[in-house]
């Protein structure tokens, strides 16, 4: 399930039980629609002060909370 808020700050949810939960941090690259990792925290509180530390810097960025770390894109 993706859920956007009123900051467009996408948050997408995936579950795996038995698997650590990670708070992934992506951006946007300028110019494209393409999202890149930027980084990976195990508190969605320090993922949350790093993407509005991102926003405040003018940069899209986006939570995606994961039961673990995807490799892909």
């Amino acid at each position: 399930m993706i859920r956007l808020d009123d900051s467009h700050t996408q948050v997408a949810s995936v579950f795996n039980l038995g698997v650590i939960r990670n708070f992934r941090v992506q951006v946007r690259e300028s110019g494209t629609h393409r999202w890149r990792m930027h980084a990976t925290f195990r508190r969605r509180s320090e993922a949350e002060s790093c993407i509005a530390d991102l926003r405040q810097s003018g940069i899209s960025a986006r939570l995606v909370d994961c039961d673990r770390c995807p490799t892909a894109n």
